[in-house]
C-alpha cells in the first residue's frame, strides 16, 4: 500500500447488523481492507434494531462504523446521511460507495472535493432503473467517479454507454469468509437429490422455475424433495404452484433461518439452485454470493445463465448453467451433476478457496492503487 493513502471512507445503504446482499459484501469489504492496513471508516443505514445491539456489534470491529437510523420521515433521513458524508468524505483519502443512494452521494462530495478519488461498486439493479429521473441520477453519479468496480461481467454490460472515457472500470467477483464453512458433516436434507434455494421468495430469486422443472426432475429421481429457504415474501405463490404441479408433497419451506441454520440447512443439500430472472422493472442478479456459499461446503450449483451467476459457476466444473425456464435444460442439469458429483463437488470447494475474501481484497487493493 503506497504512503500517499491509508484513510478510506466506504457509504453503503446496508450493513449489519441488518441483513441483506450489499450489506454482506460491505462488512466483508471493509473488513477485508481493514486486515490490510488500511484506516476504514463505514457510514451506512440501520433500521429495526435496538441502539444496544448497533453498539455492541460496532464495538467489536476494527473499523468504524456511523449508523444513520432510518426515519419515517425519508427527506430527513437522506439529509442526514449527506451531511454525514461530506464530513467524513473530508477527512478521508479515498471514498468508496456502494449501492444506488450512496452513488448518488457522489454529486455532492464531487462538489465539495473536486480532487477527491471516489470508486463505485455497483451490483445490477441501481445500473437498469426503469424510472426515468433515478437512471439519470446514477448515471450522472457514476460519471462523477474515478473508478467502478462490476460485481460480475454480467452487471458491468449494463454501465452506460455515456461513461467518460476517463474512468476506470474494474470487475471483482463477491467474496466469502472461508472460515465460516468448516465442514461439520451436518444432518443431510431429505430427498435424492435434496435441492435447496437461498433468498428471499421473489420473481429474481426464481423459486417457481424450480417448482416448474420439478415434474421433470421427478421423473429422473422419483425421490427428489426441494427445500426452500429465504422469507416467505411470495411463497402462497409457490405453494399454489406446486400444488397445480402436483408436487406440494416434494416441497419444503423453512422461511428466514438463523445462519447457523442456513449454513447446516446447505451443508445437508446435495445441489444449490439458483435460476433466477432479470425481471421487467430491471431487478436482477448481479453475482450469486449463495452460490459461492454452497460450493464451499463442496455443493454444486445451477444457476441462469443470463444473469450475473454466470460469473459465480464454472460452467461443467462447479456446476452447470442453464436457461431457467426451459424445464427440460435444467433436469437435464440435474441429472449431469448427479451422474459426476465427486468431479464437480471437489471443483466446486476449490472454486470456493479462490473466492475467500483474503483473495478478493488483493483485486480491491490492485484497484485502488491503480
Amino acid at each position: 500500500m503506497p504512503a500517499t493513502f491509508k484513510k478510506l471512507l466506504l457509504i453503503c445503504s446496508e450493513f449489519p447488523p441488518n441483513v441483506g446482499g450489499i450489506g454482506n459484501h460491505a462488512y466483508n469489504l471493509a473488513k477485508a481492507l481493514s486486515n490490510e492496513g488500511f484506516e476504514v471508516t463505514v457510514l451506512t443505514n440501520i433500521l429495526h434494531e435496538k441502539d444496544e445491539d448497533v453498539k455492541a456489534f460496532a464495538a467489536k470491529e476494527n473499523f468504524t462504523i456511523h449508523y444513520t437510523k432510518r426515519s419515517s420521515f425519508g427527506i430527513k433521513t437522506y439529509f442526514s446521511r449527506i451531511v454525514s458524508g461530506i464530513r467524513l468524505a473530508k477527512n478521508a483519502d479515498k471514498v468508496i460507495l456502494s449501492s444506488k443512494f450512496s452513488l448518488w452521494q457522489a454529486i455532492l462530495i464531487r462538489r465539495f472535493f473536486a480532487k477527491k478519488e471516489l470508486i463505485a461498486v455497483v451490483h445490477g439493479t441501481e445500473l437498469d432503473l426503469k424510472a426515468a429521473i433515478p437512471r439519470k441520477l446514477t448515471f450522472y453519479s457514476l460519471n462523477k467517479c474515478n473508478k467502478i468496480i462490476s460485481v460480475s461481467t454480467y452487471t458491468q454490460q449494463f454501465l452506460p454507454h455515456s461513461l467518460s472515457s476517463t474512468i476506470q472500470k474494474f470487475i471483482i467477483h463477491n467474496g466469502i469468509n472461508l472460515d465460516e464453512f468448516q465442514i461439520n458433516e451436518a444432518a443431510k436434507l431429505a430427498g435424492t437429490p435434496a435441492l435447496i434455494t437461498v433468498g428471499n421468495i421473489t420473481e429474481r430469486k426464481g423459486q417457481e422455475n424450480v417448482i416448474n422443472a420439478l415434474p421433470a426432475i421427478a421423473a429422473k429421481f422419483p425421490a427428489v424433495q426441494y427445500h426452500i429457504v429465504g422469507k416467505p415474501t411470495s411463497k402462497e405463490k409457490i405453494a399454489d404452484a406446486a400444488r397445480n404441479l402436483k408436487v406440494e408433497n416434494r416441497v419444503t419451506f423453512y422461511g428466514a433461518i438463523s445462519r447457523n441454520d442456513l449454513l447446516q440447512k446447505l451443508e445437508g443439500a446435495t445441489i444449490k439452485l439458483m435460476l433466477s430472472n432479470h425481471t421487467s422493472d430491471g431487478d436482477f442478479e448481479g453475482f450469486g454470493i449463495a452460490v459461492l456459499e454452497a460450493n464451499a461446503f463442496g455443493i454444486p450449483a445451477i444457476g441462469s445463465k443470463s444473469s450475473g451467476i454466470a460469473d459465480a459457476i464454472e460452467h461443467n466444473k462447479t456446476g452447470l448453467l442453464v436457461d431457467q425456464h426451459n424445464t427440460t435444460e435444467v433436469a437435464e442439469a440435474v441429472a449431469t451433476i448427479m451422474a459426476n458429483y465427486s468431479s464437480f463437488s471437489a471443483n466446486a470447494r476449490h472454486w470456493a478457496v479462490q473466492h475467500d475474501w483474503k483473495m478478493i481484497v488483493k483485486e480491491y487493493v490492485t484497484a485502488l492503487n491503480a
